[in-house]
This record gives structure tokens, C-alpha cells and sequence, in this order.
């Protein structure tokens, strides 16, 4: 995507910056001459942003990445009970003839997609939501482009039904780790 044309007095006071600078600090702490805060603001961005106030502006410290690991939560739960459910159906064969296990993997497996539907809604959201705020906080020294990785979160989800989301999360949080310490 083409970024808008730069002119030369967009970049007076506004503290505006490179996304290549991390641990941007332009000196200015303290106070204007109106009184109001000067560098304590978060940085500002380089990106559009489409949603604007559709999605709620979180922090850096908000739990909007719970929804990003929850993917891979039910992943392994899922590879879990998958593997408990196999070997529960071969000793349930010999005594009920597999009637327990099987409507029991029917509970479970409606369970999990229920589950699986909420995420595939909140995954989506969640990315862009907190790669919004890493991006404008200024602690953070990883910015990602919310719209690029809101929508590979989309992708993932609708045209690879959670294949793709499972490493993405994985980077995604990785990354955010490695940035801001947390999860």
C-alpha cells in the first residue's frame, strides 16, 4: 500500500516519527506554553486508520491479547481431548459398544464450535485492536501495522479456518513479548 505524500512542514511540532526508531524520544518532556503536556503524548502513526472509533482504543497493558492466545488455547485443548477421546472410544467399545464416547465427543465437539465461532470473530478484532496499541504506545519498541495484521488475522480465519491463525498467534505474541513484556 502507498503512503500518502509527504510534505515538508507535516513533521513540525507534531513529534511524528519513522516506525524504524524504536525508543523514540525527541527530548521535548515537560510542558508548552499553554500548559499542556509536551512528549508524554503516544506517538503518532504512519498508518490509516479505517475502523477509527467502530473498535474500542485499548492499551498496551489491556488483555486483548487473551483473545489472540485463546486460538491456541483451543488448539491444543482440542489435540488434547482429541487424542483422550481416541483412546476413551477403543475401552469404551468393549463395554458399551462406543454409545458413551460418541455422545460425548458429540457434547464436546458442539462445545468447541461454539467456541470456535466467538473466536473467529474476536481473533480479528483483537489483533487490530492490540497492534493499535502497540503501535501508538510509546514504550513499545515493535509497531506493527494494525490494518496489515488485523486483516492477515481475518484471512486466517475465514479462508484457512484457523490454520494460518495458529503460528500468526504464535509470532504475533511472540513479538508482542519481546516488545512490551507481556504475556
Amino acid at each position: 500500500m502507498d503512503s500518502p505524500p509527504h510534505n515538508a512542514g507535516d513533521d513540525i511540532d507534531t513529534g511524528s516519527h519513522d516506525d524504524d526508531s524504536a525508543g523514540y524520544d525527541d527530548g521535548n518532556t515537560g510542558y508548552d506554553d499553554d500548559g499542556t503536556s509536551v512528549g508524554t503524548s503516544p506517538r503518532t502513526t504512519d498508518y490509516e486508520d479505517p475502523i477509527g472509533d467502530l473498535l474500542p482504543y485499548a492499551s498496551v497493558d489491556s488483555n486483548w491479547w487473551y483473545w489472540i492466545a485463546a486460538p491456541i488455547a483451543l488448539f491444543v485443548l482440542s489435540l488434547v481431548g482429541g487424542i483422550l477421546f481416541f483412546v476413551a472410544f477403543l475401552f469404551d467399545i468393549l463395554l458399551t459398544g462406543g454409545i458413551l464416547s460418541v455422545t460425548t465427543g458429540i457434547l464436546f465437539a458442539g462445545i468447541a464450535s461454539l467456541i470456535g465461532l466467538v473466536l473467529s470473530v474476536m481473533f480479528p478484532v483483537a489483533v487490530y485492536v492490540d497492534a493499535r496499541a502497540l503501535c501508538e504506545a510509546p514504550e513499545s519498541s515493535w509497531s506493527p501495522d494494525p490494518v496489515l495484521y488485523g486483516l492477515v488475522a481475518l484471512a486466517g480465519v475465514v479462508v484457512t479456518a484457523f490454520t494460518v491463525s495458529i503460528p500468526f498467534g504464535i509470532y504475533y505474541l511472540y513479538r508482542r513479548h519481546v516488545a512490551v513484556g507481556t504475556p
